[in-house]
């Protein structure tokens, strides 16, 4: 899956058999797309006009002052230009025009054309608040648990996951209470956290930013994507990459510790099975199991087929391969914060192919929802899909969407996260 380009729209297949409405709707959203990026342009020129205005006035040239601005009207007979706007724009630099004529300083600004800013600003300050509140939350419940308080500490988490059930660090936060994650691990989560948010300020500030070149990805691509590529311990790559190892095998009724001898010898990867498990599993040594696929198949569909009959399934812990419970491997799954805003704020110039438009991020509220959709869909058809829930699955895994940090919350094991840090990078 090639992630960069997931949300742009598929057009190869049958592209010469296009009905009319198709190529009608086309051309009309590649046309929204060129007055979008006209409008904010034109936008980003108007109010240069005006500084440049004010700063010749200050200096006692009102002359060209007025000759500024007067450059600056004439831009408004762009026919690409929306009428609404126009009128606006053009109302106010006439009012600015007069005031410098007559010797007063041009105090208008130019009232913002962006529909969505309005609501992209409430956002940021609510995504503030909230933040300062769940760090005093965590602050809390690390100083209750270090005090022994466990009972405080759980009504603590439980009164900010009812606030804020969908917050990244909150979800993480139980974790601190059955002590699968330590106080710095949960602070970890919440500094990145923090920097996702302010990735989301910065492509906040493009919407109102102008690309000074005909086409130019933004100033901060490489560091957003530098964010995805997977970070991942060297023995866990080695395992990974065991089980993506194409084996052929065909045991019918064979022990099961047989099958899983055979197939760690195959991937030269230990396999651990503890009697614990296998007395929760209600299995002996020689339970029998059958892995008779017929054709050669990756290690790790021949060693989930040899432990799906029992309940069992295996997880990677402390880098190894470690057969586990259905039910323990859920308990042992994990929840991971993944930045996408660059991936669901595509950019909406940038795409249109045409000289001379400069491309700006589609913040479109409705847009974004649905790219985010789109990608979340993509990722659990494409990374282990029975591991997730619903789909027809059994699975356990699970992904919400934060907006306010335009971040991902993924809840899966190791091994699912390791596909996803590779995959997101592409």
């Amino acid at each position: 899956m090639r992630s960069r380009y997931l949300l742009a729209p598929v057009v190869l297949a049958g592209a010469l058999t296009v009905s009319a409405p198709a190529q009608e709707t086309s051309l009309l959203k590649q046309q929204e797309q060129l007055q979008a990026v006209a409008v904010q342009k034109v936008e980003s020129s108007l109010k240069e006009a005006l500084a440049d205005a004010k700063r010749l006035q200050a200096a006692g040239s009102s002359a060209r002052a007025a000759e500024r601005l007067r450059t600056a009207v004439r831009q408004l007979d762009d026919p690409i230009l929306p009428k609404k706007n126009t009128d606006v724009w053009r109302a106010q630099l006439n009012d600015a025009l007069r005031q410098v004529e007559a010797g007063k300083k041009p105090e208008i600004a130019l009232e913002s054309t962006n529909p969505h800013r309005d609501a992209e600003i409430a956002r940021v300050k609510q995504m503030i608040e909230e933040d300062k509140e769940i760090r005093r939350g965590v602050d809390t419940v690390g100083s209750l648990m270090k005090a022994g308080d466990v009972g405080q500490a759980k009504k603590e988490v439980e009164a900010l996951s009812k606030k804020y059930g969908t917050n990244p660090t909150v979800l993480v936060l139980p974790n601190l209470i059955n002590r699968t994650m330590s106080l710095d691990e949960v602070r970890a989560v919440h500094q990145k956290q923090i920097e996702n948010i302010r990735l989301a300020l910065v492509d906040l500030q493009k919407t109102a930013t102008m690309a000074k070149v005909d086409y130019e990805l933004p100033a901060d691509w490489k560091e957003k994507t530098e964010r995805r590529k997977p970070q991942l311990d060297p023995k866990l790559k080695a395992v990974m990459a065991a089980l993506r190892t194409t084996v052929e095998i065909d045991k019918t009724q064979a022990p099961l510790t047989d099958v899983l001898k055979t197939i760690s010898s195959m991937i030269k990867q230990p396999i651990i099975l503890d009697k614990a498990t296998m007395q929760e599993a209600g299995i002996e040594s020689s339970t029998p199991t059958t892995v008779s696929p017929g054709l050669p198949v990756s290690a790790r569909t021949a060693l989930k087929t040899a432990l799906a009959n029992h309940g069992l399934t295996y997880v990677i812990k402390d880098n190894m391969i470690q057969v586990v419970t259905r039910d323990k491997a859920a308990q042992m799954m994990e929840t991971r914060v993944y930045y996408i805003g660059d991936l669901i704020t595509p950019l909406g110039g940038g795409f249109t192919g045409v000289p001379g438009r400069a491309a700006v991020p589609n913040t479109d509220p409705d847009q974004v929802r649905r790219n985010v959709d789109q990608l979340i869909r993509q990722i659990k058809e494409s990374i282990d899909p029975p591991s997730w829930k619903g789909g027809g699955s059994d699975g356990r895994g699970d992904i919400t969407y934060h907006a306010a940090s335009m971040a991902l919350i993924v809840k899966a094991s190791a091994e699912v996260h390791g596909m996803m840090a590779g995959t997101l990078n592409k």
